[in-house]
């Protein structure tokens, strides 16, 4: 508990407007802006320690998070990967109520069958989120050649990275030239296998209203392996256990 308040008090909100300046605090950290970029937040650098303005003084050396919350731009087009999303939950939706019922109808039939009605529901479930992880990055990688048109050579300048239990998971950060304008972006996927090394240079995907909208096609047919075999691992539980009620 105690660990929570001064990881609370120790936490630093700011609203940034600049989705430059977002993006850059995002991939390289705040230490990465230059005296200009701070100073056009409020900070001030003196001495080597960071401070918010002559009003408050606030040390930011004692702050262990910066929460930046970017103001939406109101010229920036949405991600072209949510396009079909909705229609894609909604069918998933509608498989398990129809998975849930044909269960349900097939047990009043067959009395004998040591499953009830919830359980009937819960292996519905367990089978759509299988066939969901399936076949979603099948969905993103046809909504990559339908939306992001321009292809670009992108090259790994950092890794982003996240440490879950035991393992790290990662994603690249790119930096490529789009219509004589320099980017740098990622995916918003961290994974174990199948992103970039520093230094590598790949072939990108990008949206013409979004640049920095990218698709790794190397990434993504990793993480296609990856989501196709924890979906069948589901798959394969739910239909051991029906086959296994039925023959019992």
């Amino acid at each position: 508990m105690k660990m929570e308040e001064k990881e609370k008090s120790n936490l630093l909100r700011m609203t940034i407007s600049d989705p430059e300046l977002v993006q850059k605090i995002r991939e390289s950290g705040i230490e990465s802006l230059s005296p200009d970029e701070l100073n056009s937040l409020g900070i001030e650098v003196k001495n080597g320690h960071m401070s918010l303005g002559d009003a408050s003084q606030t040390d930011l050396e004692g702050t262990s998070r910066i929460r930046i919350k970017p103001i939406a731009d109101k010229n920036s087009a949405p991600s072209p990967f949510r396009r079909g999303f909705v229609g894609f939950i909604a069918i998933l939706i509608a498989l398990l109520i129809a998975l849930s019922t044909i269960g349900i109808i097939y047990r009043k039939m067959n009395p004998q069958l040591d499953l009830t009605n919830k359980d009937m529901f819960f292996l519905s479930l367990v089978l759509v989120v299988g066939l969901g992880l399936c076949f979603n990055e099948f969905r993103v990688a046809s909504a990559a050649k339908k939306y992001l048109t321009e292809c670009v050579q992108g090259k790994c300048i950092s890794h982003d990275i996240s440490r879950q239990s035991s393992k790290f998971t990662k994603r690249s950060i790119f930096e490529y030239t789009y219509r004589d304008k320099v980017y740098r972006s990622c995916e918003s996927v961290l994974q174990n296998k199948g992103y970039a090394n520093i230094g590598e240079v790949r072939e990108l995907m990008i949206s013409p209203e979004n640049p920095r909208c990218i698709y790794d096609p190397i990434a993504g047919k990793a993480r296609k392996i990856g989501s196709i075999m924890i979906g069948m691992f589901f798959i394969v539980i739910t239909v051991v256990i029906v086959f296994g009620c039925i023959n019992g």
